[in-house]
């Protein structure tokens, strides 16, 4: 079931995810709602650790149960056909990111796991909606 958020000014802030160790298979946070508005930052805290890194999937959703993930075009195989692909986003070093990106989605969602198993990997994720 998505989170409804607390408003404090135009800026809502999230925790999507609190510190801790990653796995190799992918775990989803829970959905937020995020109606009204139209940008989203995510601010990633990661600690590689002995893995070789980790992958996020963003996904979002207009109801909250059905889930899109994010895509890029990957080819170009003919003259009016364009090739979309899912696509993740990796992360090989330790890091503090941001991630900017326009929405307009009512939930999102975020999907992590370590791309390969180690120890002491750390993720946190939060998150700020506005609308600009």
């Amino acid at each position: 079931m998505a989170k409804t958020l607390i408003s404090q000014s135009n800026i809502k802030m999230i925790t999507v995810r609190e510190a801790a160790s990653l796995t190799t298979s992918y775990v989803a946070s829970d959905g937020f709602n995020i109606q009204g508005a139209n940008q989203l930052q995510l601010l990633v805290s990661f600690i590689k650790g002995e893995s070789d890194g980790c992958r996020l999937k963003i996904e979002f959703s207009e109801d909250g149960s059905t889930w899109y993930q994010e895509s890029m075009i990957s080819e170009f195989p003919g003259v009016n056909d364009v090739k979309h692909k899912p696509f993740t986003r990796k992360v090989e070093d330790s890091a503090n990111l941001i991630l900017s990106m326009p929405i307009s989605a009512s939930f999102f969602r975020i999907s992590s796991q370590a791309l390969t198993s180690g120890t002491n990997t750390s993720l946190s994720i939060l998150a700020t909606i506005s609308n600009i």
